[in-house]
């Protein structure tokens, strides 16, 4: 298993950001059903042999509270994934966050273990990128980077792309194999291609 054995487990904790509007989907993404399962449920079981129960949801959704994990809601209401990442980094023990939007239920316990892996431990940031298209809600946080979100906040600046630009951060290609974990699910449309 590499870097993570069983001793990492208290050492990574995995923040899925479940808070959003899901405007184009026009219901919680999260609780979209996939081969019977919620799409939060997909990414816990990807993410559990890794973090164990360390699992962190950012929402404000009591549904999730089912699961069983943790879940805390933005403290500042309406602020997107910035918001949503100062939230989870702030209530996060550990150094190293493992970042997942709950729009990715393909992502596979190997994909996360490989991102894991990647990361550099003296960039702030680690984030994926598949076919040009960086994707910072894939990635892995340093638990400091939320006094950064915090000062953008303060400024209402809120384009997650560019607190990242501002830190010392890796951008990572994802491997071919894995392509297709990593599509966002956000749309009506994109949810039949799916299920077919």
């Amino acid at each position: 298993m590499g870097i993570i054995n069983g001793n990492m487990k208290n050492e990574i904790t995995g923040i899925i950001l479940a808070g959003g509007k899901s405007q184009r989907m026009g219901t919680d993404k999260g609780l979209l059903d996939l081969e019977g399962q919620p799409f939060i449920k997909h990414i816990c079981d990807a993410l559990q042999p890794l973090v164990g129960s360390n699992i962190l949801i950012v929402s404000a959704n009591k549904d999730y509270d089912l699961l069983g994990f943790s879940r805390v809601e933005d403290s500042i209401e309406n602020k997107g994934p910035v918001g949503g990442l100062y939230t989870a980094l702030n209530e996060s023990k550990t150094k190293i966050n493992l970042v997942l939007s709950v729009d990715v239920p393909m992502v596979s316990t190997e994909l996360l273990e490989w991102l894991l892996k990647s990361h550099d431990k003296t960039f702030m940031v680690t984030q994926t990128k598949n076919e040009g298209k960086a994707n910072p809600l894939i990635g892995v946080y340093d638990r400091s980077m939320g006094t950064v979100f915090g000062e953008h906040l303060a400024g209402n600046q809120l384009k997650l792309q560019q607190v990242i630009e501002n830190v010392m951060h890796q951008t990572i290609e994802v491997p071919e194999k894995w392509k297709d974990q990593v599509q966002n699910i956000n749309t009506q449309e994109e949810y039949q291609n799916l299920i077919k």
